[in-house]
């Protein structure tokens, strides 16, 4: 399944170039490493997916830049995943981290995903607080696993826009 035309950009570049109104995807093709922490992005049926695990005495993450919020009063997060990690709730489990700041405080939010064996659709609308001027991304799995152990969970997300919408 293709996308549907989009601005993609690389990770590293969208900061500069996202306004109010635009949907926002990560290429996978042009990923920048360092903002992949014990994550990979595979192939399958020709289409690329990030895939994350577990890594022990840390946060597995793909983590995106700062990016603009340039007005936007909602954000609409949307993506396909499957994961075998069981409970997940802000700062726990396999979910996508949704921070705003207004240049000094982080206010959280999140999707939160259940086990699904199968590519599985999910779109949350997020209200952006007030003040906010930016917001931060990352894909997570956060199990709080002790250091050198390795559970094998993991939760894989393809077909990921963020839109800021006025």
């Amino acid at each position: 399944m293709k996308m549907k035309p989009l601005i993609v950009v690389g990770l590293a570049m969208m900061a500069a170039t996202i306004y109010a109104g635009e949907k926002i995807a990560p290429d996978l093709s042009n990923l920048d490493p360092e903002w992949l922490i014990s994550a990979k992005v595979l192939e399958e049926d020709g289409e690329k997916y990030f895939h994350i695990e577990d890594i022990g005495g840390d946060i597995a993450r793909v983590a995106y830049p700062s990016i603009p919020l340039k007005g936007a009063k909602k954000v609409k997060v949307s993506l396909k995943y499957r994961t075998d990690v069981a409970i997940s709730r802000l700062h726990s489990g396999a979910w996508y981290l949704i921070g705003f700041s207004n240049g000094s405080i982080m206010t959280y939010s999140g999707v939160f995903f259940e086990p699904q064996k199968e590519w599985t659709s999910v779109e949350k609308v997020i209200d952006v607080p007030a003040d906010a001027k930016s917001i931060t991304a990352e894909l997570r799995i956060q199990l709080e696993t002790p250091e050198g152990e390795n559970t094998g969970k993991f939760f894989d997300a393809k077909n990921i826009v963020i839109e800021l919408v006025e």
